[in-house]
Formats: C-alpha cells, structure tokens, sequence
C-alpha cells in the first residue's frame, strides 16, 4: 500500500490533508511541487488535474482534500487502503447545528423535514429559555411555564429522530473547505457538509452573591418576557442605558415603584430617558453599584452601594431586572467569521455568514430583537437556506 500526495508551499489545504493522514495513521510520501517544475508535470500526468493538493492511492488518484474527507466518511478508504477496519472515523452530515435553544431546535427540524442527516451539538437543551421561570408572549401560549416549553421543544426534536450529543463543549470548529469539522471536548469530531450557529448569547451577569440562587424567582434578564408578572409590583432594574431604560419602560404601565441603578450617569438614548423621567413611578439612582440580591426562596431586596462615598442601600423589591448587556457566544469564530463591536456573527436575510456552507441564527447573530420567537424563525430560515445551498451543489 502506498499513499503518494503532491502539495506546495503555503497550501492550507495540503496541510489539512497532511494532518487528516497523520490523524487516521496512514503514512505518506509528500511530493512538494512548484508551478511548472517536473513535479508539477508528474502530477498533471499521473492525475490529471492542476489543483493542489493531489493524493493518490496506490497509484490510484482520489483527488484533494475535500475528496479525502469524503472517502473516509464512506468507509471506501479503508478499502483502497486494504485495511481491515472499514468504518469511518467520523460520520458525515448534511448539517451540523452547534446550539439547542430555541433557534437551533427551530433549525433541527426544518432541517430534517427536508430529510438532512442532521447532528445537534449542545451543552444544553433550552439556551436563555432555561433562565426564565414563565413565558407570556410566545405564540399559541399564554403565561408559559419557560421549563415546560423547553420540554415541547426537545420532544418535537426528539420526533423525528434527530442526533444530538448534549453535554459536551465545542473546543474547535474548522470551518475552511467544503466539510467542516466539529470538534468536542472529549475529543470526539463531527463532519459536516453545512454548519449552522445557533449557539445564543448570554446575559452580562451582576456576579453578586444571591443572582445566581435567585435566577427565575426574581431574578430576571428579560422585561419583555417577565414585566407582566410583576404587577403592581415594587422592582428593580440594573443597567443605564437602552436595555435598562426600555425595561423601565414596559415595567411602568404594569409595576407599582421602579428603582433604575446605574453605575454611571444614564448613558442610553435621550428619548428613552426623558420618557424614564417623566414617569413618576421611577426613582433614578445612579453611581451605585449591586452588592446583593436578597432572599432566600424569593426576591425580597436588593442591596446598593455607592461609587464613590456613603452607606450601602438596601430597597425591598420583588423583582431585580439585570438590563447590562448581552455576551454573545461567538468567541469560536471571532477570527473566521466577520463580526460587528459587540461580537455577532453578522449574516444576510438568508443566515449567510459569508463562509461558503456557513449559517447562523438567533441571539448570536446581529439580528435585533433577542427574542425566542424570533430565534424560532430564524432557524428555520438557517435550515431551509442550508437546504438550498445542498441542493445546489449537486
């Protein structure tokens, strides 16, 4: 058995191919080549083609990289190879979905109505879902117990018989080349012919002592989703600029007192202000910081202190809205995929990322209005444009 495979300097798929053989323990004998030298012309005769790089198998060319990797997703490699293990290494997918929040489940199963091997990576099932403890304006249901939508998510999932591998952390994504390449923390790898993002984003946290316990018992990081069960209500809400300033505004036709903290003087739009001020029901308490969330089974207070001098505050409340910002989990792809300052996966009207293959939907993109609606139909866009762009490939 010999594996022969013709490369040149600077090829980043030549590497690639150099790796994958490394990788499944096949050993090779590298040809280096350069535009128009006899290497060159031994390759062009021997396999027919100018592209780099070219591997032949027992004198037999297979073709490039992309044709590597699809050989041993087959299987058929193992047998030019005339070795006795035949099963791949890794099984190839039409579709590879990182995320299990609403926008990816949406994505998983418009992807397998169009009948797509389709894999679901996650460390999760629900994203930002999970946090919350109620649901008031998802379609078709009103006042939703969060956990319980979930639940309808994964068992529509689980319907039509979709892979997934929940637990485990993406550490490494490749997504040069016509397969991308999935990576986990335990090692395993995925292929995939597409690759949709759906990995959400998360809320910027206060990091005080008692957030965390109380998250979903008054502990909120979503004024559109929870505001209507805090009527007539005393609430707080953290962060002074728009998403702190609109969350004000929905709470102020529905809680009874507000207190707006800040650490700094407001910073969000001026219209957003002046409707925050003229509201008699707002009292506006900025340069002070969180220290606390109080309570024990539920929110009773929270606990302020200045920025500069004076005693720490305690106010009793009912709710604590944590509006300081959203992170989305794109720090996989910040160096291949173009993003905008705050960190998302910028993508078309079709989930294009501008990566041949390449989508992405929901919170971890630049489309506005974190929403789980939203994110549900934005996955399904994802699915269906990574559809088309398999179909018309062939």
């Amino acid at each position: 058995m010999s594996v022969n495979i013709f490369t040149m300097e600077g090829c980043p798929f030549c590497e690639k191919a150099k790796a994958f053989l490394g990788e499944i323990g096949v050993p090779f004998v590298e040809h280096l080549v350069l535009l128009g030298s006899d290497a060159w012309q031994q390759m062009r005769a021997a396999t027919g083609s100018s592209s780099l790089p070219q591997i032949l198998v027992n004198d037999v060319p297979i073709g490039g990289y992309a044709d590597l990797i699809h050989l041993e997703a087959s299987g058929e490699l193992y047998r030019r190879l005339e070795r006795t293990e035949s099963k791949p290494r890794t099984t190839l997918y039409d579709t590879i979905i990182l995320g299990a929040g609403p926008a990816g489940l949406s994505a998983a199963i418009y992807a397998a109505r169009k009948l797509l091997k389709t894999m679901v990576v996650s460390q999760n099932i629900g994203g930002q879902v999970a946090y919350y403890y109620d649901l008031d304006n998802y379609l078709g249901f009103s006042q939703m117990n969060a956990p319980d939508l979930v639940n309808k998510f994964e068992e529509h999932v689980r319907k039509y018989g979709i892979e997934t591998d929940i637990g485990d952390e993406v550490v490494a994504v490749d997504l040069m080349g016509p397969f991308k390449r999935v990576t986990m923390g335990g090692g395993k790898q995925y292929l995939g012919k597409t690759l949709i993002i759906a990995m959400g984003s998360r809320h910027r946290p206060l990091n005080v002592p008692g957030e965390h316990e109380l998250i979903g018992r008054g502990v909120s990081y979503c004024s559109t989703c929870d505001a209507p069960l805090y009527r007539n209500c005393d609430v707080a809400v953290v962060g002074g600029g728009n998403s702190g300033l609109q969350a004000v505004i929905d709470l102020m036709q529905i809680a009874n007192r507000i207190y707006l903290v800040s650490l700094t003087p407001l910073n969000g739009d001026q219209i957003l202000q002046d409707r925050v001020k003229q509201s008699n029901k707002v009292e506006i308490i900025t340069e002070y910081s969180p220290s606390q969330i109080l309570g024990e089974k539920l929110v009773e207070g929270i606990e302020i202190i200045p920025v500069r001098t004076g005693e720490p505050r305690q106010i009793k409340v009912d709710g604590v809205f944590v509006e300081i910002g959203l992170m989305p989990n794109s720090s996989l792809f910040v160096d291949t995929l173009t993003t905008n300052r705050g960190g998302e996966v910028l993508v078309d009207t079709e989930c294009r990322t501008g990566v041949t293959g390449v989508f992405a939907c929901g919170d971890v993109t630049s489309v506005p209005y974190k929403q789980v609606v939203v994110a549900a139909g934005e996955g399904a866009k994802a699915a269906l444009s990574a559809y088309h762009y398999l179909i018309t490939q062939r």
